[in-house]
């Protein structure tokens, strides 16, 4: 055998050792993210169970929390997997441990969702829910509900919950971006009274905010029966 076919015979060595680490690679990745995935659709599952049954237990709270840190083990910058374990700790603070420190915990793992997903109006809409709970009407509230807006104003969830929060919050706003928060939540309500109007005025009845509605949509048709029969 030549010099130069032991050179090619050891390099083909070399390229057949690195396509197996390579295959090796993605067999390992493949097999983590189908975990994951399995740990957080299990997960939602029983969070849907405390939307029904309007309570929580310890022990599924542990499972919860378990299933989700063994899914973001496997795939930690994962947004959904991020997006989950928020709304877990939203449903404790709801259904559970009505702490300031479980609402904390919520947004941050919001935050580091939205990092990984900025273009997901959910997530935006979830912080700004979030933030109000905690009554922290500062810039950030204001960036969630202008981008949960701009990115999903046409959404049902989307218009609800910047309506809600928004219409809650509307004597709160800190001056500075006073003009521009009530601006979008004017929008939002707007775009809500043509798509879910017995909710938006649900939700103008409910915070009492139907005299500045009335005056923001004075010219507004969508507005004109509701300001003028309520």
């Amino acid at each position: 055998m030549t010099h130069q076919n032991r050179s090619l015979d050891k390099l083909s060595q070399i390229m057949a050792i690195g396509l197996i680490g390579i295959i090796l690679c993605l067999i390992y990745f493949a097999v983590s993210w189908g975990f994951a995935d399995l740990f957080v659709k299990q997960a939602n599952y029983d969070l849907q169970q405390w939307e029904k049954q309007g309570r929580i237990s310890q022990d599924s709270w542990k499972s919860i929390h378990t299933m989700l840190a063994k899914a973001r083990y496997l795939e930690p910058y994962n947004p959904e997997i991020l997006e989950s374990q928020g709304t877990a700790y939203y449903q404790l603070y709801r259904y559970g441990a009505v702490k300031k420190i479980v609402l904390q915990q919520t947004l941050n793992y919001y935050l580091k969702a939205v990092q990984q997903k900025p273009v997901s109006a959910y997530i935006w809409a979830n912080i700004a829910i979030i933030k109000f709970r905690l009554r922290q009407y500062d810039a950030q509230f204001l960036a969630a509900l202008e981008n949960a807006y701009i990115l999903g104003a046409w959404v049902p969830f989307v218009q609800h919950a910047i309506a809600e929060v928004g219409l809650a919050a509307w004597y709160r706003l800190p001056k500075k971006f006073r003009k521009k928060g009530r601006t979008v939540i004017f929008a939002t309500v707007e775009r809500g009274m043509r798509k879910q109007a017995r909710l938006m005025m649900t939700l103008i009845k409910r915070h009492k905010r139907k005299y500045v509605m009335c005056i923001y949509g004075r010219q507004k048709k969508v507005f004109a029966k509701f300001c003028r029969v309520n």
